[in-house]
């Protein structure tokens, strides 16, 4: 049961990633763009102090500009770093991006260890994710490591957790596996904002 799952999920991250690396650098920068005007709309957004952010790699929603711009409006920025050994992420203090981050796991970037200032599970008001796959109920499918499924398994509290995506990488259904994967409870298109809390039934009570 559980290989059929996965290997829907390979086919629908495969067919996705096709469609979302067919999009050219334009429209995938003014795409970003709309994303992050409604991501700063976002109350929660404006509200968080501390706010765990993705840093984009390869066809992703851009996030250079939304971080420097949460700079630009004194919010503490957390990125992940990827510990490959123990296949888990923890969070760094980001500072500076220009001078903090170099090419790590995979070539995205992380921050270089005379730079990695530990920030606690706890810290962040609210998680901004990436994926390659979502529907409207908030399920989502990433790369294949788990990485992201395992850091939202270990946060101390549940705090909110928003994803980036393009239009196109919402479908009708994701296949999920409720004992490992981990939904997002907003998404945030170049269209519109999903609040997957509404959109879903009382299947996972525990989010609330």
């Amino acid at each position: 049961m559980k290989e059929d799952l996965a290997g829907e999920k390979r086919a629908l991250r495969k067919r996705i990633l096709a469609l979302r690396d067919a999009l050219s650098a334009d429209e995938r920068q003014q795409k970003s763009n709309a994303i992050q005007a409604r991501l700063f709309s976002l109350p929660r957004f404006a509200a968080a102090q501390t706010v765990a952010l993705f840093v984009s790699f390869k066809s992703e929603v851009l996030t250079e500009s939304i971080i420097r711009g949460a700079f630009s409006l004194s919010k503490v920025i957390a990125v992940p770093v990827t510990d490959l050994t123990r296949k888990q992420l923890s969070l760094s203090r980001l500072m500076d991006f220009d001078a903090d981050l170099v090419p790590g796991t995979w070539g995205i970037l992380e921050p270089k260890p005379g730079c990695i200032r530990p920030v606690a599970l706890n810290e962040p008001d609210l998680f901004v994710a990436p994926g390659v796959v979502f529907d409207r109920q908030g399920r989502r499918i990433g790369y294949g490591g788990g990485f992201y499924d395992r850091l939202l398994r270990a946060l101390p509290v549940r705090k909110p957790v928003v994803a980036l995506a393009f239009a196109l990488q919402i479908v009708e259904s994701v296949p999920f596996d409720p004992s490992h994967d981990q939904p997002v409870d907003i998404i945030i298109t170049e269209e519109e904002i999903i609040d997957c809390r509404d959109e879903r039934d009382n299947c996972w009570p525990w989010l609330f």
